[in-house]
């Protein structure tokens, strides 16, 4: 529950104990209600394979996991059951093992971590228009679908999915609307291009057809399905996590220190001395940053200091691109992925 006080125009003050987002008393006009915007909780950009090692201890585990998710919501857990591992992701590699550290001292379990991957993601970085038709016919009933718009990407890539429909006149009914949506979704959640999620697009919808015997609710998802699928790929790149990175250590290892990030293709933002301790701010790819605490222990003999948060999501280089494309391509998920009527 939060406690919440609210002010109203007259100078009269309340308080009352509520257990939702919008502050509520009966004395209170309606027209002085507030309401508190929705928390925004990022995407996890981290994840890692974690194992318990004493098979006694299941339920333990899974209290502790389950815990952690109820008092983080950065905080997620799943299970691969292409691996059969279970999988702990976050906003970074500490977040991480702190968790893993607690579930060792305070449910006496003990538990292995894999080594950590980064969470990439696929967008765009300039508009894209789809055409779509789904059209299948096997004897007796068939199925058919049709639809065009745009797909174009969202400002800097904030958020998953906005999905806007720009139809008018009824000319796809809205219960297909809905369900071009969910292909969408469901393709954005297999990705596209590389086999990871699709983030940070605007899906308009402009138009389309139905066919009175043949249109269902199955062939408008494909057209959604498709259209990530097919055209969205099209344009789409790869982009990966950079986060913010803030070291204090001794004035005589910031050459060190610099050379650490820069060796890590980190870009330097600041350089700060104060007595004889320094502060550099510098911004790197995640990816680069796994093991930056022993080294930086190294660089600066034990005495350096760091913290890191996220900061956005950047291409990745070409080559790293052309490589994940490569990967997935080979791979059983992408061959079973079938086309529409029009194909690529």
């Amino acid at each position: 529950s939060t406690s919440a006080v609210l002010r109203t125009p007259a100078k009269q003050w309340y308080q009352r104990r509520v257990r939702v987002d919008t502050f509520m008393d009966a004395a209170v006009p309606p027209k002085d209600l507030v309401s508190m915007e929705s928390m925004f909780i990022p995407e996890p950009v981290i994840s890692m394979t974690i194992k318990n090692l004493n098979s006694k201890d299941d339920k333990r585990f899974g209290d502790a996991l389950n815990r952690f998710q109820k008092e983080d919501p950065t905080f997620k857990v799943e299970f691969n059951p292409e691996n059969k591992q279970m999988v702990i992701s976050g906003m970074g590699e500490l977040q991480l093992d702190i968790y893993a550290e607690r579930m060792r001292r305070e449910y006496e379990c003990d538990v292995e971590l894999g080594t950590p991957t980064v969470n990439y993601r696929e967008t765009l970085t300039k508009e894209v228009p789809f055409e779509v038709q789904y059209k299948r016919q096997s004897g007796g009933r068939g199925q058919y679908g049709f639809a065009h718009g745009i797909i174009e990407p969202l400002e800097n890539n904030v958020g998953e999915l906005e999905f806007v429909s720009e139809v008018t006149g009824g000319e796809i009914p809205n219960n297909f609307i809905k369900s071009i949506q969910k292909g969408v979704v469901e393709a954005m959640t297999e990705g596209a291009l590389t086999g990871h999620r699709v983030a940070g697009i605007r899906f308009v919808l402009q138009g389309g057809r139905t066919h009175s015997v043949d249109s269902s609710d199955w062939a408008f998802s494909r057209v959604g399905y498709y259209a990530i699928k097919e055209h969205f790929v099209k344009e789409a790149v790869v982009v990966e996590p950079w986060v913010k990175v803030e070291v204090t250590a001794k004035g005589e290892h910031s050459g060190d220190v610099m050379q650490a990030i820069s060796s890590r293709d980190g870009a330097l933002k600041g350089l700060d001395y104060k007595e004889d301790l320094c502060l550099i701010e510098a911004e790197a790819p995640l990816q680069k940053m796994f093991g930056f605490t022993s080294d930086l222990r190294t660089r600066t003999s034990g005495t350096g200091i760091f913290n890191m948060e996220f900061s956005e999501h950047k291409e990745v280089q070409s080559d790293l691109q052309e490589r994940l494309v490569s990967d997935y391509r080979d791979s059983d998920k992408y061959k079973n992925v079938g086309h529409s009527e029009f194909g690529v």
